[in-house]
């Protein structure tokens, strides 16, 4: 075992003995307290990935070594949405400084407009890091509109060297994601997922339980940003008038054809078949009703920038047949926005769009407090949500392309990835969720269990440090340089993902995606020019070689959290010098 290995394996040992020991709230602290960091950040990370908190462990380790005081806060996706959303603030002030997430941009490049574009700022998009470049943002216009494929290549290749050398965001490992099942479930399929839950089934059984960490957050897809949304709720009660297959290619879906009659102006078919969750038949109507919604900016849509951008109008051309006209030649028009999940008008009709977001049909509760489900016409209608536990879903009879396989499917909350897996092996759930983070030690476990079974699938989007580039310290490129040589990626993939859990990332795009640049160098794990990277930004290091640096790490309540070996703990703190965390370890459980 290398050193560097020892000594991190070292702390992850000092850490779990020191947290073994608290029950409750604990503030200990190591004979040396005295912080000789230039400036403190505080790293807020969506609890529940275990492996993702092991990074922000490590991080929290790593970035003392140049001056750099992290704390990390494990919070729940819900705090963590608030937080990102109050962007330019800052952590003290109600926001956030750095973060830890996955950014998913679809299959195509076109996707970096929502997170990158200066007017993809929320609520017109999900730039919630506050990138704003006029060369980023003419690059991605151009990229959407040209139709030659390898001057789309060229453009977006622009993009990634703009983002590689900006860093608004730290892209640091690419995910082969791991979902874990009972050995009898049978039709899953790791990349469409919820998306064609109709295909699953047990045999013997007409129930199905779907766990993930987190619970939905939106029911009405228009506003929905987050996957745990989309896999509960979105996927399997919406469809668009196209879908996504295993090869992500657009399939029929409401629409049983299509033709472009020129660059700007395609014609869709619709199936007759297809019923909303009520009994009431979708029409085109429902098409230019649902579009129209998302085009007009009192509604809030997630997609509004980008849709308005594109789409000059919908025209209903007769019940069945529904036409876009473009204001320009759009690329990835089928994947990127044909997919948006249909909405019905005869239930929002008389709904102001500005009161849409607050509406039962995205919240789940009338007015009077009384729960209503939402309306769609995929495989499955929501019957009851217990808020924090369950979706319940029931198989849609009139579904077009036939009755589901199962009649049930519940969609679980557990937030903690130990009990999920205890909940599995036990036979009380079917299908644990790729995004608890699984760890090698699981996953040999589940593969040893012979009721059980793993599916893996390779992400395009990346894991990444999110920086709020309105803070006043990391608004310097220098700093965020600094930061991007402190993080040991070929430590994260070899030590914490036990080399199967997927590959260091350097840039945004994934290799299979058009616009990845080969000529962007990986960047190492480089103290040295990290300590450059600051002195370029103003800090000096004269008092920092000769002494120890502690690091600060915050789990906000009700948090499980896991480090190694994994224990479960409600608010602590633990303060420790890396000279001395070993050493340190039983005066730190007292």
């Amino acid at each position: 075992m290398k050193e560097y290995e020892r000594r991190w394996l070292l702390r992850i040992i000092a850490i779990n003995l020191a947290l073994s020991a608290m029950v409750g709230y604990a503030a200990v602290t190591t004979a040396q307290e005295e912080k000789k960091v230039f400036f403190t950040i505080h790293l807020m990370v969506p609890k529940g990935n275990v492996n993702r908190e092991n990074v922000a462990m490590l991080l929290a380790e790593e970035l003392p070594k140049i001056g750099i005081g992290v704390e990390v806060h494990i919070i729940d996706f819900s705090e963590w949405l608030k937080r990102v959303y109050q962007w330019p603030k800052t952590w003290e002030e109600g926001g956030y400084d750095m973060f830890l997430v996955q950014y998913g941009y679809g299959t195509d490049p076109d996707g970096m407009k929502i997170f990158f574009h200066s007017e993809s700022m929320y609520p017109n998009g999900l730039n919630i890091v506050g990138y704003m470049n006029p060369k980023v943002d003419k690059l991605l216009e151009e990229g959407a509109k040209e139709l030659d494929p390898e001057k789309r290549k060229l453009i977006y290749m622009n993009v990634s060297k703009y983002l590689y050398e900006d860093l608004p965001v730290i892209p640091y490992w690419r995910i082969v994601n791991t979902f874990i099942l009972r050995k009898e479930v049978e039709g899953f399929n790791p990349i469409t997922d919820t998306d064609t839950c109709y295909n699953w089934y047990i045999p013997g059984k007409d129930e199905i339980r779907y766990v993930q960490p987190t619970d939905a957050k939106t029911l009405n897809p228009i506003f929905t940003t987050d996957g745990y949304s989309f896999r509960a709720v979105g996927d399997p009660c919406y469809d668009g008038l196209v879908a996504i297959n295993e090869n992500y290619e657009p399939v029929p879906a409401v629409a049983e054809s299509w033709e472009w009659i020129n660059d700007t102006f395609i014609v869709f078919h619709l199936r007759r078949d297809v019923y909303w969750h009520d009994g009431v038949q979708v029409t085109a109507e429902d098409v230019k009703f649902t579009y129209d919604a998302i085009l007009d900016p009192d509604t809030g849509a997630v997609d509004y920038k980008t849709f308005s951008d594109v789409i000059e109008e919908v025209i209903v051309l007769d019940n069945f047949t529904v036409a876009f006209r473009l204001k320009h030649p759009y690329a990835p028009f089928l994947t990127n926005i044909a997919t948006t999940g249909l909405v019905p008008k005869h239930v929002l009709e008389d709904v102001p769009h500005s009161e849409w977001r607050h509406h039962w049909t995205n919240t789940g509760v009338d007015k009077d407090g009384t729960p209503r489900m939402p309306i769609g016409c995929g495989p499955y209608r929501m019957v009851e949500w217990k808020r924090d536990q369950y979706i319940k879903l029931e198989a849609f009879d009139k579904y077009y392309r036939g009755k589901p396989k199962t009649r049930v499917i519940y969609m679980m909350v557990i937030p903690d990835a130990a009990t999920a897996f205890a909940a599995i092996k036990k036979g009380e759930v079917d299908i644990l969720n790729d995004w608890f983070g699984w760890t090698p030690k699981d996953i040999q476990a589940a593969q040893e269990d012979p009721d059980l079974k793993t599916v893996s699938y390779r992400i395009l989007g990346p894991q990444l440090i999110g920086i709020n580039l309105a803070h006043p310290i990391l608004q310097n490129k220098y700093v965020r340089w600094a930061i991007n040589y402190m993080i040991p990626r070929e430590h994260i993939v070899k030590n914490i993902l036990g080399g199967v859990g997927g590959e260091p990332a350097y840039q945004f795009l994934a290799p299979e995606t058009i616009g990845h640049n080969p000529d962007l160098p990986p960047v190492p794990y480089d103290p040295e020019k990290a300590k450059e990277m600051m002195e370029k930004a103003g800090y000096k290091y004269e008092w920092l070689e000769e002494k120890p640096l502690p690091m600060w790490v915050y789990v906000a309540p009700p948090a499980t959290f896991i480090v190694g070996m994994g224990i479960g703990l409600a608010l602590m703190k633990v303060i420790y010098s890396r000279r001395e965390a070993v050493e340190a370890a039983s005066s730190q459980g007292g």
